[in-house]
Order: structure tokens, then sequence, then C-alpha cells
């Protein structure tokens, strides 16, 4: 059994003003991985050390010291909790953004470049870690970086993709203008980086992003580095826990020129969709919890249903390449019939469930919601991933969600519910009675300006 004094000292060396004792220090604190280790090493005060160390990106204990929190803020049980107060006492998200928002290295794939990749790639975990907390999350979402410290590279990004918040004015002045709880620059940025495709190589210490496949698994990408912004996703899945996480993502930001009345406004949640579909598994996870949280803000069930169509994006990983027939696929978006039997099903089972809650929080939102739901042929994709699921926690979800679109609605007679969808897709396209909902009165920003008698669903 190793002696307390051993800890102290260690945490005494990771404050050396000497630079061999504290590369020694920090590599021995990685080299903790039991778990009574790691909870006397936060004990005896490692975590604000360990804090400073990881910004020094120019020596080699910056590297160690933010794979150690990575360590120490994800394994053990009452340490990680402690661990990640520390981390928040420390200035933790702070330090995390500023790595992760630094500036990349000129050449690709050099020593410089790498390293950079690696020490972004451990924040951003890190990150993720210190957000899955209430207070890390709020204070994430409430964080700005100061104009000066940030890139006009990132700053134009960040405009690019709704950031239009990204000025020189305190949170107070901005605060004041738009009434609204404060979104942070800082996601906008972290979010313009995520989305550019500029930051990912075909090659990083080895591994090649072009060998991903389909049964490549989200715990082997965190150990690659070719994406450094991948666990972003991760982080914002937790921002949008709290309600000014959602907020951002669900914000609708429209054109400056106001005479461009066709153009649609765009939301940060849009942008995110697509990576449902990336290659990258854990960017899959992370868009799926995004959604799963945004579903809980019942007011913005008009935008997600009618405006994001945001049920075949949900449905699209879980279609498989099974057959349909004729009546199967009346109504279902021909993106989840169409590949026939070359389409492969989500494998990651994580992302399966976020998604299936997804859809069982909408069902759970209201009748309207569960007509539309209906009308999507969602029953039709769920039983057949239900016929081939293996995960037990995901099927009581399926039935879940089966049970609230096969049941008939209060008020109605008995098989109302399958009377509706076949009415609807009858033979006679003329005949049939597509669902058509009142749209909500104009809001810049979604879920915040409606009032009770204006939800989109005011019957349970």
């Amino acid at each position: 059994m190793v002696d307390d004094s051993v800890y102290t000292d260690l945490v005494g060396f990771l404050k050396s003003d000497r630079a061999d004792l504290r590369l020694a220090a920090s590599e021995a604190a990685l080299g903790v991985t039991d778990r009574d280790g790691m909870a006397k090493l936060i004990a005896h005060g490692a975590i604000a050390p360990l804090c400073r160390l990881s910004s020094m990106s120019h020596e080699t204990c910056g590297k160690y010291a933010l794979e150690a929190l990575v360590h120490l803020s994800s394994n053990g049980e009452g340490s990680v909790q402690q661990c990640i107060e520390d981390v928040l006492d420390s200035k933790g998200v702070s330090r995390m953004v500023e790595i992760a928002l630094s500036q990349k290295a000129e050449v690709g794939g050099s020593e410089q470049d790498i390293s950079w990749r690696k020490r972004v790639n451990f924040a951003l975990a890190s990150l993720v870690n210190i957000t899955r907390s209430e207070r890390g999350a709020i204070e994430l979402t409430g964080f700005r970086m100061p104009v000066e410290a940030i890139p006009s590279s990132t700053r134009a990004g960040a405009k690019e993709i709704g950031g239009d918040d990204c000025d020189a004015k305190t949170n107070e002045e901005h605060d004041a203008e738009t009434n609204l709880l404060p979104s942070k620059p800082t996601l906008a940025l972290l979010t313009s980086r995520f989305l550019s495709d500029s930051y990912i190589i075909d090659d990083a210490d080895g591994e090649s992003t072009s060998a991903i496949t389909t049964n490549t698994t989200a715990e082997e990408m965190a150990s690659r580095h070719g994406d450094p912004y991948q666990n972003f996703a991760a982080v914002l899945m937790n921002a949008t826990q709290v309600e000014q996480g959602r907020q951002f993502v669900m914000k609708l930001h429209y054109p400056e020129d106001k005479t461009k009345i066709t153009k649609n406004p765009t939301s940060i949640l849009q942008t995110v969709l697509p990576q449902l579909r990336s290659a990258n598994p854990l960017r899959r996870r992370g868009a799926a919890g995004i959604v799963k949280n945004c579903c809980f803000d019942t007011n913005s069930y008009f935008y997600l249903l009618q405006q994001l169509n945001i049920v075949p994006k949900l449905l699209y990983p879980l279609a498989g390449p099974e057959e349909l027939d004729v009546d199967d696929k009346r109504g279902l978006d021909p993106d989840l019939w169409l590949e026939g039997p070359d389409k492969v099903r989500e494998k990651d089972t994580v992302t399966r469930l976020l998604l299936v809650e997804a859809l069982l929080i909408l069902c759970a939102g209201g009748r309207k919601s569960r007509e539309e739901l209906r009308l999507q042929r969602v029953y039709v994709i769920l039983k057949s991933v239900d016929m081939v699921e293996e995960c037990e926690e995901i099927s009581e979800r399926i039935e879940e969600c089966v049970n609230f679109l096969r049941r008939d609605e209060e008020g109605t007679v008995e098989g109302s519910s399958d009377t509706f969808v076949e009415e609807t897709y009858g033979s006679s396209s003329s005949n049939s009675k597509l669902l058509r909902l009142p749209a909500p009165s104009a809001a810049e920003q979604v879920g915040t300006d409606c009032k009770e008698d204006d939800q989109y669903d005011d019957v349970d």
C-alpha cells in the first residue's frame, strides 16, 4: 500500500519551478490508474497544479497533464465528482476552451501538428467530463472569449454558422439588447471548428480517417487524433442539458439583408444534423444526444417536426437492409428504403438508444406530435429495428414508442389511429387527408416567445 506522503510529494513536484520535476511528476500522475490511487491523488490537491500544467503547450508535461485530467475525471466513483469540482474551481473550462481554440500548426502531419491535435483532443475530452455536471454545462454556455484572443479566421467561421454575437460587447450589454439568457460566442467558435473539414487530416499518428468503417467503434476513434474536434459533439450534447445550450442550438438566424425574404432562417441544430450520417461514431453519438435534449423543449415541436423535418433524420440511422412491402413504403421517406440491401444500420448501441429515446420524447409530447410520427411511418422502422435489436434497454424504449403510436387517442373510436394513417395514404391520393398544422407566430428565438396557449400542442 502506497503511503499518503508519496501523493503529497507528487503534488509538490507538480508545482515545482523545475521543468524536469514537473515532467516526471506529470508522467507519474498519468501512471496512477487504480481507483484508490486516483482518489488519493485528487484528495491531496493534484487537480489545480495539473490544470496549470495543461496550459503549457511548449512542454511535454502539458500533454501528460491533459491526459491525466481526462483519466481522473472519467474513472472512479465519488472521486470523479470531486475532480470535476476541483477543475471548475481551477478555471478548467476556460483553460480547456483556450487549448481547443489555439492556433493550428501550419504544417499538417508535422510533429508540432500532431502535438496540437493531441492537445485539442484531450482538452475537449476533458471538457466532455466537466460539462456532464450542471455547473460545468452552465459555466461553458456562459463563457466568453475576449475578442483580442480570438483569431480573425475563427471569428469569421463563427459568423458563418450564426455566431452573430461575437463582438466586443460585454455580457450585460448583449443581454440587455436581446433580453435572452446568455448564449456563448465560445460555443459558436468551437462549433465552427467542429463543422470545418479543414481540421481533419487523412493521417495523424499513423491512423487514417479514410480507414474508418461502419464497424469502427467510438472507443477506437477516441484514441485517434486525425479529427481533433470529434469530442466537441459530446460537449455540445452536454451543453444542451441546460436552457442556455438549447437556446444556442435552436436560435434562428435570419439573413442580414432583410430584403431576402425568400431565404429561410437557419440554426446551429440544422447545421449539426448532417453529423448523424458522419463516418465518425463519436460525431454521430453526440449529434443524436443533441437532438434528444432539444426534444425536451416542447415549445419547439413545430420547428423540429415541421420546419426541420427531424423525424426522417432520426430514422435514417435506424433503418436497415430489410425489404419493405409496398404498403410499408407509403408515406415513408424514400431515403429510408432506397438503398435496399446495401443500407447499414447504426452500429453504435449508445447512438441507437439516443435516437429511439428522442422519438419516445416526441411520442410523449402530445397528440399532434404522435399524429405526425404516425404519418411519418415511424412504426414501420421501429418494427424492423426491434426484430434484430440485441440491446434490451433499446427494445424496451421501442416498445414504449409502439404503445404510444398504436394506441387510440382519448375520445376517439377503437382503431382510429390505424384508420387515420390508412385514410391518409389510401390508394387515391386526391382523397388523402394529409395533416396540416397552423404555423406558430414568428419568433427570433425558438421556444422563448411562445405563450402557453400558443404551444404546438396543448393536447396530452
